[in-house]
């Protein structure tokens, strides 16, 4: 089977590459083991084993998903340790106010700059965005942790900021970019809400488009590319767009490239009765010295607890009582450590999408948006 354009890939950089493509009247076709990726989102049991939460300022990962319940900032609460912790508002808080102020304003800052960097990066490929702003591309290298001592809000970070970046990736502050964590930490200012994904909803939106198998062949040919999948289709196209894990399209595309290093993430769908100091919000988050991440509690009264470590023991520490109802493990789940950077147009009608180069579900499906945006240029060029 030949068509115009493949993507393959079915998480939310395929998915925006694909709506983008039938925007702009483009031929395509998806080869995917799984439509959703890391939008894992259980339709029996109603929750998220994925990405957990969209922001409203999602422009295009919103266009994948239905958002649902908002998350109340206000109903968290910061442990410290067995012994510390405190609420959102609290004494502790006021405490850590002039400091939280001077997070604020380089979220002001940092928001800024983000948003025309968001606009680049749907334009061209992400080396060339971030080189239009010396800020942007500093972020990009610079460790959250120096980032923070500039800035000079330390404490608030040790106590808030840094436990709300390691509830989203599972890292800490030495080891994630100040870029990402800001990413990140705008949810500490922008409004974030629960979602639901319905794969059937997005098949009949792709009208049709979409063939399930998994790629294990990629060849260039002089017209273009020959995919081969472990089911036995063969399909062709005259343009490509990977938008698989990096570690994936690393190998089939036989790069010898540099990769940043992925955290690992597990999680727990439980009923559960939590112990005492867990129960009076609906969130907790902990330090990165805690191999537990946060628990969050459903719209149904069960609870999600997300672990970087593969123990069912864990959830004792959390829960006087538990029955698991679900569970995912992540052993690659996002490209966060490091600053290496994956090319996204490799020539001759070949591009990469995915989050090789910046965490989140919004830049995740920028990146698919941009390879659709040179697909479409390089026809109506014509």
């Amino acid at each position: 089977m030949h068509a115009r354009t493949i993507i393959v890939g079915g998480g939310s950089a395929a998915m925006s590459c694909a709506l983008q493509l039938q925007e702009g009247n483009q031929e395509f076709l998806m080869v995917t083991d799984i439509l959703g990726g890391r939008i894992c989102y259980s339709d029996e049991e109603k929750v998220n084993f994925g990405a957990y939460f969209v922001m409203k300022n999602y422009n295009f990962a919103k266009k994948l998903v239905q958002r649902r319940t908002w998350i109340n900032p206000f109903s968290v609460t910061f442990h410290n340790s067995d012994n510390e912790w405190f609420n959102t508002i609290s004494l502790h808080s006021i405490k850590r106010l002039p400091q939280l102020l001077l997070f604020y304003r380089a979220l002001y800052e940092f928001i800024k700059h983000y948003q025309p960097y968001k606009e680049r990066c749907q334009i061209m490929d992400q080396r060339k965005a971030m080189a239009a702003d010396p800020y942007i591309e500093e972020m990009f290298h610079k460790p959250a942790s120096q980032f923070i001592r500039e800035k000079r809000f330390f404490q608030a970070a040790n106590d808030y900021i840094s436990k709300f970046s390691y509830a989203c990736t599972g890292v800490d502050m030495e080891n994630i970019s100040a870029l990402d964590m800001m990413n990140c930490c705008m949810g500490l200012g922008v409004p974030i809400h629960r979602f639901s994904f319905d794969r059937r909803a997005m098949e009949t939106r792709l009208k049709g488009r979409i063939r399930y198998g998994t790629v294990t062949d990629v060849r260039r040919v002089d017209d273009g590319f020959v995919l081969k999948t472990k089911e036995g289709a063969e399909y062709s196209a005259d343009n490509l767009v990977l938008a698989t894990p990096a570690t994936v399209t690393r190998q089939l595309l036989n790069l010898d490239i540099p990769l940043r290093n992925t955290c690992k993430l597990y999680v727990y769908h439980v009923n559960a009765v939590l112990k005492k100091k867990f129960l009076s919000k609906e969130m907790n988050v902990f330090p990165f010295e805690s191999e537990i991440i946060f628990t969050a509690k459903m719209d149904d009264s069960s609870y999600l607890i997300y672990t970087r470590v593969e123990d069912e023991k864990l959830l004792g520490r959390v829960c006087s009582s538990y029955q698991i109802i679900g569970r995912k493990a992540w052993d690659k789940a996002m490209y966060v450590y490091g600053d290496a950077y994956v090319e996204q147009d490799l020539g001759q009608g070949l591009y990469v999408a995915g989050d090789h180069n910046g965490l989140g579900l919004e830049p995740t499906a920028i990146s698919g948006v941009f390879a659709a945006n040179q697909i479409i240029k390089r026809y109506r060029n014509w």
